[in-house]
């Protein structure tokens, strides 16, 4: 996950990237990398200023992403030379619509048995790591559940069929944000998009038109997911983030406490399963979660 990192919509970003030669940092052989972000359309934004972080030799460089205002995917290019050949990293940004939990609620977990917080070193945890593994859960948790649960940008190519609807990827479906036919661009207001995925063609709350018939010439941007992670949801994300940072911790402390007071226990001998009921982690408390929002009827009391 290193090569793709999340930040809130409406938030600027300070974004680095690091040049090796051989498994050593090398700076480019001269000024700085150009930098091209583009948009899921292809369209290009501007990356501000590029600089130099660092001594010499460190072979980094960053700089400012302006605020976005709606979900999104960018890709990022970091062009130069070294030695005289051309270098191109390739990264990637997403625009979320909110996180599973902030890093500083992480960095405040606090293990009993001595109520340490294991997390508060930002040295032994930089931020960079704490950051992939929050992007990391939220794939986990996302392929568990079968939707995602914050709001997450999607672009789909589809093709028409006569018909005034299309069948989007993503069930949540919570805004649209574009849509164009044979490369044209649409009115928002002529379309809806219904919560279980399904773009309309729309006037008046009417049926209106069609989507005329070729091949993926229909393309639509909109975003899905929970408009915000639900009940203890931030809580049972940082378990499992924990878990993941620190693998002996379901062995070695058998509750952590979250800033906001609450308790969870792990349980290091695992669970048994029951019928119809699928022990993802072994800790009840994440395991619970995720079986009630993918499945209510089946849940774990």
């Amino acid at each position: 996950m290193a090569d793709l990192t999340q930040i809130l919509k409406g938030t600027s970003a300070t974004l680095r990237q690091t040049f090796y030669v051989d498994g050593a940092t090398l700076d480019l052989d001269t000024g700085v990398p150009t930098v091209t972000v583009t948009r899921p359309d292809g369209t290009t934004i501007s990356s501000g200023t590029v600089s130099h972080v660092g001594a010499v030799n460190s072979g980094t460089y960053s700089f400012i992403l302006a605020a976005q205002p709606n979900e999104t995917l960018l890709t990022i290019t970091w062009a130069g030379t070294i030695g005289g050949q051309p270098q191109t990293l390739t990264t990637y940004l997403e625009v979320v619509g909110a996180h599973l939990f902030t890093l500083s609620a992480l960095r405040a977990m606090k293990v009993a048995g001595g109520m340490s917080t294991p997390f508060s070193d930002t040295v032994a945890w930089p931020d960079a790591q704490l950051l992939d593994t929050r992007t990391e859960v939220l794939e986990e948790f996302t392929d568990i559940l079968g939707y995602s649960p914050v709001p997450r940008f999607a672009r789909e190519v589809h093709s028409g069929d006569y018909t005034g609807q299309v069948i989007l990827n993503n069930s949540h479906a919570l805004r649209l944000l574009s849509v164009s036919v044979g490369g044209v661009a649409q009115s928002l207001s002529a379309h809806t998009l219904t919560s279980t995925g399904i773009l309309q063609a729309t006037a008046n709350y009417l049926p209106s038109g069609w989507y005329a018939y070729g091949a993926s010439n229909v393309v639509v941007e909109y975003t899905h997911g929970l408009p915000r992670v639900p009940g203890d949801g931030s809580d049972v994300a940082m378990l499992r983030a924990a878990m993941k940072l620190q693998p002996g911790l379901g062995s070695t402390a058998n509750t952590v406490m979250t800033p906001d007071g609450s308790s969870y226990s792990f349980d290091p001998a695992g669970q048994v399963t029951r019928a119809g009921v699928v022990r993802y982690y072994g800790v009840p408390a994440i395991d619970s979660w995720l079986q009630r929002m993918r499945d209510p009827s089946l849940a774990v009391a």
